[in-house]
């Protein structure tokens, strides 16, 4: 913390020297304290140190508390899928980078495009960590979500892919890294013949710069600050 300084910039004036007065008639000479504390402009400086003090160290208490990484451990199985270049992309290009995940498929209806606009959202919010966060979205219907057509929706939402990577695969390699690897669900059911309704996982999943799975958040307005600052305190974290 910086010395007090006047508003003007000036340094404290100097403490009072503590001479006394000759000896006769004259009042009696003042002890050096009590001549400090009769002065208003003592008061007036000790109360702005005291309001200057509580908010630094009580800010200090909260954001050491909020900068804490999560405790969460579950590694995560190397994995290689395509991404929306059909380029090979997996961990290996993910490590040394942390980096937060969702589940969607592309003609998702519902729940999926709600995903995009948070995740976006967290992209946007979280520019300040630079590259140290990047943003994965798996897709879960790998049969139809091809890279062009996860290049197109990309585009249709103007993500921006330098710091967004959409990834698809065979359909084994895509069931065994999001059900065995995320621990996420995903599944097709048969609503009616011929009909089948695609199901899968919607929690956002933050994985440190080894490879492992820190948690699991809501996509909701809690969790978006949430995993904000867990993912803020694994980038800083050396």
């Amino acid at each position: 913390m910086e010395p007090t300084r006047q508003a003007n910039g000036a340094p404290p004036p100097a403490e009072p020297t503590g001479e006394l007065l000759p000896e006769g008639d004259g009042p009696a000479p003042r002890p050096r304290r009590a001549a400090l504390t009769g002065r208003p402009l003592f008061w007036i400086a000790l109360v702005a140190l005291v309001g200057l003090a509580v908010p630094f160290f009580v800010g200090r208490a909260v954001g050491g508390h909020a900068a804490e990484p999560p405790a969460i451990r579950i590694p995560l199985p190397a994995f290689e899928l395509t991404d929306q270049r059909g380029q090979r992309f997996g961990l290996e290009q993910l490590r040394g980078r942390v980096w937060i995940a969702d589940f969607i498929f592309t003609t998702c209806p519902t729940v999926c495009p709600k995903l995009t606009q948070r995740m976006k959202e967290i992209e946007q919010r979280g520019r300040d960590l630079g590259d140290g966060l990047h943003l994965v979205t798996f897709t879960v219907d790998p049969e139809n979500d091809t890279p062009e057509v996860l290049a197109a929706y990309a585009a249709s939402q103007k993500l921006p892919l330098e710091r967004w990577t959409f990834l698809t695969g065979p359909l084994d390699q895509i069931e065994s890294t999001i059900l065995k690897g995320f621990k996420i669900a995903m599944g097709k059911t048969e609503s009616s013949p011929g009909i089948f309704s695609i199901f899968h996982g919607e929690r956002l999943v933050l994985v440190d710069k080894e490879g492992v799975i820190r948690g699991y958040y809501e996509a909701n307005d809690e969790g978006i600050p949430a995993i904000l600052r867990d993912a803020g305190a694994l980038v800083k974290q050396r």
